[in-house]
């Protein structure tokens, strides 16, 4: 099906920001990419700055998405109080970005945004902070703090994510150099479940080291 023309600039504008990043794209090339006139660009987004805030509302959406089932699960997990969901909830949030991050159902030009936007922040960061990378950590956050039966902190739980979030970027944007060294050919199923069982790993030694 043929996209209507602010769809199309959509994603012609993925591809230029995962290209060129933010300050080097332009919207004469996000334009021309699309086959379409420049003064639509104007038109739907008020210009460069504002397509940019789209794409990245855009991921927010997506990912809210594939989650809300998740979110859902989590708040009845809270709830209940129980150590053992909480700790299965968490592994289950983790396999879940993990995935998104390293799988195919965001984009490539949709993660590579993502990515740079996360690792240099423009002016417009807030709306993946406040739509999307504060309340997973939040979340996180307070499942491990419930797992450990709250012997692990609020304070401290936020302080463990922190690392654990960025190891995921880690998996995904350097998925060549990991695949070089621990000499894999794919980066499929079998090897992103060896990255999720390292992930499981941490989360049980959080949690066990406190019994």
């Amino acid at each position: 099906m043929k996209k209507d023309s602010k769809s199309q600039l959509l994603y012609s504008a993925f591809c230029e920001f995962a290209k060129n990043g933010f300050g080097g794209a332009t919207t004469r090339d996000i334009a021309k990419r699309a086959g379409i006139n420049i003064s639509s660009i104007l038109y739907y987004f008020g210009g460069k700055k504002g397509i940019y805030a789209a794409a990245l509302e855009n991921i927010v959406e997506a990912v809210k998405k594939e989650t809300d089932e998740l979110a859902l699960e989590y708040e009845q997990v809270m709830s209940n109080k129980d150590c053992s969901e909480a700790k299965k909830m968490l592994k289950k949030y983790t396999k879940v970005f993990l995935f998104l991050l390293c799988g195919e159902k965001l984009s490539r030009d949709m993660k590579m945004v993502f990515l740079s936007e996360y690792s240099k922040p423009t002016e417009d960061f807030g709306i993946l902070y406040d739509g999307l990378i504060l309340p997973f950590y939040k979340k996180m956050a307070n499942l491990l703090e419930l797992a450990s039966n709250n012997k692990i902190s609020i304070k401290d739980a936020y302080l463990y994510m922190f690392p654990f979030f960025a190891q995921m970027f880690v998996f995904s944007s350097r998925k060549d150099t990991i695949c070089k060294f621990m000499e894999w050919k794919t980066y499929e199923e079998p090897e992103k479940q060896k990255l999720l069982d390292y992930m499981y790993s941490q989360i049980d030694f959080l949690i066990d080291s406190r019994k």
